[in-house]
């Protein structure tokens, strides 16, 4: 808790310069007098600046350490909180969200890598869970807590906040990072990178067990982005339910992804990571197809949905942490580029599969929804089907040379 406690901190100060400031956009539009796509541009900016920086922020994590990495991740988002609250244009906020999302980067790269790094196995899939969990109650508990202090304040205020709680956050996140990872070798002995001694990102990229993983768990998060995205639009023609129906989805959804997750340690110990990822994949895949046939049959209800949509998180909240935590069982000189590889795939495919399901929205209505997620989880369970058991690979790895030496 000494470890997971003070750098989940940081995440959730790098997540609400996304979720506290949402509900201020509007009062923002109107008090710089620009159009509502302008408005946007200040979102999709942050998340451009988020999605570059990753591969940068994990190659810096290995040149200069974590520690420094967060000093400087911290120290810019710091700056950029209080100059967008300052902000006396268009521009200038722009530019400041640009660098503000390359800030809150640092966060998604370091924090997974030092609790994989520093954490025994079993202790790595509990503290990623429980920081999955703080990114779960973040985008539910942020757009509320930003719209209610619009009643007494100002969208600036919105930022001002977000630089104390960072600023505030900071003594006890850069004590609880060390200043270089552990010096720690994998199963098959080698502490210098991945295949043949190999680092860099594509060594990686050459490594069928990782980026089986990271593709079947980006796949997995592209489903959920999907439903999410999607639900504000079709959720209101279900039962009449109107927008509460998504705030009730969102709270369903949230709650079952931290009941579950809180148990996601236990599970993978039993299980064992392998089956508790191949398990949760055929889950998913069951849940869409149910959720597809339902619509098809016209026998969707909104209770059926909430149902649904609650065991869909459950299910990631255990296959979540444990395939993240399987995925960083790299190389101590490779963790930092796995976890920027499986982050900027999680968000390139959660922006592609919003995209690409928005267009038949309007005549699928849930029925696209439905579609699309059914096809990026049986996919995902299909990478994960047959994916190589890395301790067996090691095992066969190291079979001849025990036989060498003995001879």
């Amino acid at each position: 808790m000494r470890t997971v406690l003070p750098l989940a901190t940081i995440t959730a100060a790098s997540m609400l310069t996304m979720d506290l400031y949402l509900p201020a956009v509007p009062t923002m539009q109107l008090d710089l007098g620009i159009t509502v796509a302008q408005g946007q541009l200040t979102i999709a900016i942050f998340l451009l600046g988020l999605a570059a920086s990753q591969l940068v922020w994990g190659e810096l994590l290995h040149r200069i350490g974590p520690r420094r990495c967060v000093q400087t991740g911290l120290l810019a988002l710091i700056l950029t909180s209080f100059g967008c609250a300052l902000a006396p244009d268009l521009t200038m906020l722009l530019g400041l969200r640009l660098v503000q999302g390359i800030a809150a980067g640092a966060a998604t790269v370091v924090v997974p890598t030092v609790v994989r790094a520093t954490l025994p196995e079993q202790d790595g899939v509990r503290g990623i869970a429980a920081i999955a969990m703080i990114e779960a109650i973040v985008p539910a508990a942020g757009p509320v807590l930003g719209t209610a202090l619009l009643l007494i304040a100002d969208w600036r205020t919105t930022f001002a906040i977000i630089g104390v709680i960072a600023l505030a956050s900071a003594p006890f996140a850069l004590r609880a990072t060390p200043v270089a990872l552990p010096s720690q070798g994998d199963a098959d002995g080698d502490e210098g990178g991945g295949e043949g001694g190999r680092v860099g990102y594509r060594a990686l990229l050459r490594n069928w067990h990782f980026v089986g993983l990271a593709l079947a768990h980006a796949l997995s998060f592209g489903a959920l982005i999907t439903f999410v995205a999607s639900a504000p639009q079709v959720l209101p023609a279900l039962a009449n339910t109107g927008q509460s129906g998504f705030a009730l989805a969102q709270g369903c959804g949230v709650a079952g992804f931290i009941v579950a997750a809180s148990q996601a340690g236990r599970i993978s110990n039993r299980l064992g990571p392998r089956h508790a990822i191949q398990l949760g994949a055929l889950l998913h895949g069951l849940l869409c197809t149910a959720l597809l046939a339902a619509w098809w049959a016209d026998r969707l209800s909104y209770p059926w949905l909430l149902a649904f949509w609650t065991a869909f998180c459950a299910v990631l909240g255990i296959r979540g942490p444990t395939a993240f935590s399987e995925a960083l069982s790299e190389p101590t000189a490779q963790l930092g580029r796995a976890s920027a590889l499986m982050v900027l795939a999680l968000l390139a495919v959660g922006a592609l599969a919003t995209q690409a399901t928005a267009p038949f929205l309007p005549g699928g209505q849930l029925g696209a929804v439905a579609l699309s997620m059914s096809l990026l989880c049986w996919a995902s369970c299909a990478l994960v089907a047959r994916y190589p058991d890395k301790q067996a690979s090691v095992r066969a790895r190291q079979r001849p040379e025990q036989e060498q030496a003995r001879l």
